[in-house]
């Protein structure tokens, strides 16, 4: 359980992490170490989706299937590149656009794709030169704690975190004003006070929101009893 003091510290970490060299690294260099991360977590995946499936109530094939996507999906994170554009006005001026590194991200995820979407989450930040700290949901908080040990034997200290709690550290590092980015993946009422909290810092903030997947209504169904429950 985390307190605020961790999140302080995990913070400061993260930044001092992301100003001594992290964010000066090219993408090549950033690229290999995520590689990297991907070789370790392919070589400990039998002990993670043991751990995934106990966690969350995955069958043995549902956990494994979201253990080798996550390992794939870093694999083709690393292949990405964030080119500059070169704009000519004409009239002798030339305009570079760069797309920098914002500082430290946190990515909070949810608790029934904790290995994917968290890897997800880490993979993109990491390669565009940002730090992280990954806040799991409290219900599956042990196999991002165990993916984040893996990887902090192949990053640079203080380059991946993970801080785990309750419903206090959310907020703690939403309002933070050190935290440069949130991405959040949840239901949409909680999404709405990630995207208040992060106001008042002006914190740049991405939401995956549910309540839109689309419903098919068979003619069995009893609709005074479902359309209610259809979100």
């Amino acid at each position: 359980m985390s307190t605020r003091q961790d999140v302080d510290d995990a913070v400061r970490y993260a930044n001092e992490a992301f100003r001594n060299g992290w964010r000066d690294l090219s993408f090549d260099e950033r690229a290999e170490y995520i590689v990297k991360f991907a070789d370790a977590l392919e070589q400990n995946l039998p002990g993670v989706i043991d751990l995934l499936s106990r966690e969350a109530g995955k069958s043995s094939a549902s956990a494994g299937f979201e253990a080798g996507w996550a390992v794939m999906h870093l694999r083709e994170t690393a292949k990405l590149r964030i080119p500059e554009e070169v704009i000519d006005n004409g009239d002798g001026a030339i305009v570079t656009v760069r797309h920098v590194p914002l500082g430290v991200g946190v990515a909070i995820v949810p608790w029934n794709f904790p290995l994917l979407l968290g890897v997800g989450k880490l993979g993109a930040a990491l390669l565009a030169g940002n730090t992280l700290i990954w806040k799991p949901s409290p219900y599956s908080p042990n196999t991002a704690c165990k993916v984040v040990e893996i990887a902090a034997k192949v990053f640079p200290p203080g380059v991946v975190q993970v801080l785990s709690g309750t419903e206090d550290l959310g907020p703690w590092l939403t309002s933070h004003p050190d935290v440069a980015k949130i991405s959040f993946t949840g239901s949409t009422p909680t999404g709405k006070k990630v995207m208040a909290a992060c106001a008042n810092t002006l914190k740049r903030v991405t939401l995956e929101l549910g309540g839109n997947d689309a419903a098919i209504v068979c003619e069995d169904v009893n609709i005074d009893e479902v359309v209610p429950n259809v979100r």
